[in-house]
């Protein structure tokens, strides 16, 4: 077969899959690709003036993957986003919607990238899978900083075994508070919940930190893992204090 004809029949597949639905204030228009949630893709155009238009997904890209447990407002994912939206000329407004302005013969090209730069941003969604470890972190450590937590970043600390240990985020000791040590844990099972204990254990026989002289602090990514009851109740047994990501009030009362 030649290439042509491979070219014409997927022109033609593609043309019996989108649909055009009119309103009074400008055209739906639904596209054969699907989004994170498995719907088709819904451009919508808007005219401006006589020779130009709008085009905008009506802020669904964004939406979904808030709902999806996405923050988008994280230093890395907001990042990612700005870089996707100057690459193809959109634009991102205050109501989170994704748009393009331009000539109405132009609309070939500003659908393509409009309908590219949703494609990108969606596959955020799979942050919560890949990479989600350093991202985690990230929006962690952001929260601290917003917040005004003014802790120290890679504390180190030295285990009564003479063992050197590198933790997360530490707030340093005060008349009222012992040292709050703060370990960041993208997923808190068993194994893991184990090892931090063992870390509690070393660093508590270290003669400088006896006699309550020492907090540690566990945050888990509960939005993309939760905690077994195994790992939970060891955790309680031996004193290691354990915070889901969601309990916002729960961090932020180890800065008091």
């Amino acid at each position: 077969m030649e290439t042509s004809k491979w070219i014409d029949d997927y022109l033609k597949w593609m043309k019996t899959k989108y649909s055009v639905t009119s309103f009074d204030d400008g055209d739906e228009i639904m596209t054969p690709f699907t989004n994170i949630i498995g719907d088709r893709i819904a451009i919508y155009v808007s005219p401006l003036n006589k020779n130009k238009i709008r085009l905008s997904d009506d802020g669904t890209t964004i939406n979904d993957l808030v709902l999806l447990g996405i923050d988008i407002n994280s230093g890395v994912r907001s990042r990612i986003i700005e870089s996707i939206i100057n690459s193809f000329g959109i634009s991102l407004t205050a109501n989170k919607i994704l748009a393009i302005d331009g000539k109405k013969e132009d609309f070939p090209v500003m659908k393509q990238s409009l309908i590219q730069t949703i494609l990108r941003i969606d596959d955020l969604v799979m942050t919560r899978k890949s990479n989600v470890k350093n991202l985690f972190f990230e929006d962690v450590m952001n929260y601290f900083d917003d917040n005004e937590f003014k802790g120290l970043p890679d504390y180190p600390v030295t285990g009564g075994s003479g063992n050197s240990y590198k933790i997360p985020y530490a707030l340093g000791k005060s008349k009222s508070n012992p040292l709050q040590l703060i370990q960041i844990l993208n997923n808190a099972d068993f194994q893991r919940i184990s090892t931090e204990i063992v870390t509690l254990e070393d660093i508590k026989s270290n003669v400088n930190y006896e006699n309550g002289k020492i907090n540690y602090s566990v945050i888990f990514n509960d939005v993309d893992h939760g905690i077994k009851d195994k790992a939970q109740n060891i955790a309680l047994s031996k004193g290691l204090d354990i915070i889901p990501w969601s309990d916002k009030n729960k961090i932020l009362s180890l800065k008091n």
